[in-house]
């Protein structure tokens, strides 16, 4: 197989498998009036996907070294398969939905990266970091996808159809997995036990620097599309005159959406340029949009304007997702690359947990959905993971230097 007909299956893939990653965030609204949930749980249910997916890739990605990882692929499949459909029939309110939704994120965990994987070990350089920018980038259609599909399909019939249909799309790429992914590299004899050792992954300052970049990156894009529908919705029942050209649903999707060629071509350009200067520029623009989308509560401009600003801003936080996970994957010891991939995952997802939960705690002790401080207190919480992302890539990913 190609390396392009590769890549582009293995985009498939995954873009199947992401359909039911943003569906909570596309009908949360929904979900907060009729499951009579606050700002806090609405941000907890949200972000327990990511706390599943952070709780299975340490154990799910190193297996990959040792086993095919393929055959992680398509069992994770399975498991999303059965959970977005329990969800559409079974979730009855807050905890069954955090369950379900928990579970999604374990599934996940067994699909994204191990994937990633069969697509590395299968490519050689500079394939194998084009693919993986290419790989990582395409994330962002799926979401998207995921975004306009769920707020689409439960407008159309009711939220519970749009978990259904994302099940569906689980057993589609079930079927693309298991006819044309490759079965990937893998050594039964590099570990047995189901604990792997991560401490040579973090003694690799190299890697580190774009691994806690990227949990400042998750930190901040989830705090970003968790919140975004319900933000716009708020912001245009606040200016009844100045209608929104479109709906906050497609919106999102294109703040999803707009993001994946910018993050592909910051990809291209890092692969020729230095990659942590482009990532710095990266960062220095989303804090100026991150900025101004905190202050638009405040102001009162048209919600046009406002949802213009959201694109843009979703544009520059997304544009280093390639960027940095390649950064990663360049920078890994190749007989750890598993493992790598596992505590990139695993600390990324630490912030895409935390980050909608903190910002959901902070929308309430701020003052509530209906005021504008506290919603711009709540974006202000999102900034400050691109922040931290800069800071980490500057300080942590330097080599160590001997001292005389």
């Amino acid at each position: 197989m190609s390396p392009a007909r590769l890549t582009v299956l293995s985009c498939t893939f995954l873009v199947l498998n992401l359909l039911a990653f943003m569906t909570v965030a596309a009908v949360l609204p929904t979900l907060i009036a009729e499951w009579g949930m606050s700002n806090s749980r609405a941000g907890w249910l949200g972000g327990v996907f990511f706390a599943g997916y952070l709780v299975a890739v340490p154990v799910l990605v190193p297996l990959t070294d040792r086993i095919p990882p393929k055959r992680i692929c398509l069992i994770s499949t399975v498991l999303g398969a059965v959970v977005s459909l329990g969800f559409a029939l079974l979730s009855s309110g807050f905890w069954s939905g955090m369950i379900l939704r928990f579970l999604a994120g374990v599934a996940m965990a067994g699909a994204y990266m191990p994937a990633l994987k069969v697509l590395a070990d299968s490519l050689e350089e500079p394939w194998r970091s084009r693919a993986s920018s290419y790989y990582t980038s395409v994330f962002g259609i799926g979401t998207a996808i995921s975004i306009f599909a769920g707020g689409g399909l439960a407008d159309l019939y009711g939220w519970r159809y749009a978990f259904a249909a994302a099940g569906i799309g689980n057993v589609i790429s079930l079927v693309i997995g298991y006819l044309w992914l490759p079965t990937g590299k893998s050594d039964p004899n590099v570990r047995r036990g189901l604990l792997v050792d991560f401490r040579p992954v973090f003694r690799n300052r190299a890697a580190m620097g774009y691994i806690l970049a990227y949990a400042g990156h998750l930190w901040e894009g989830f705090t970003n599309r968790i919140w975004m529908v319900a933000f716009l919705t708020w912001y245009v029942l606040q200016q009844p005159g100045s209608p929104m050209v479109t709906t906050p649903v497609v919106v999102a999707t294109l703040v999803a959406l707009c993001g994946v060629p910018v993050s592909m071509f910051a990809g291209e350009i890092a692969a020729r340029r230095n990659r942590k200067k482009v990532l710095y520029s990266i960062y220095a623009a989303a804090l100026i949009m991150g900025l101004l989308l905190a202050s638009t509560p405040l102001t009162g401009m048209p919600p046009s304007l406002v949802a213009a600003i959201a694109i843009v801003y979703g544009m520059a936080l997304y544009a280093d997702t390639g960027t940095v996970t390649a950064g990663t994957v360049t920078s890994a010891d190749p007989a750890l690359r598993g493992a790598t991939m596992a505590v990139h995952a695993m600390l990324g997802f630490v912030g895409a947990t935390l980050g909608p939960a903190t910002a959901g705690i902070v929308l309430d002790f701020a003052g509530g959905r209906d005021d504008p401080v506290a919603w711009g207190s709540a974006w202000l919480v999102g900034v400050s993971g691109g922040v931290f992302a800069a800071f980490a890539l500057r300080v942590f990913g330097r080599p160590y230097r001997a001292k005389g």
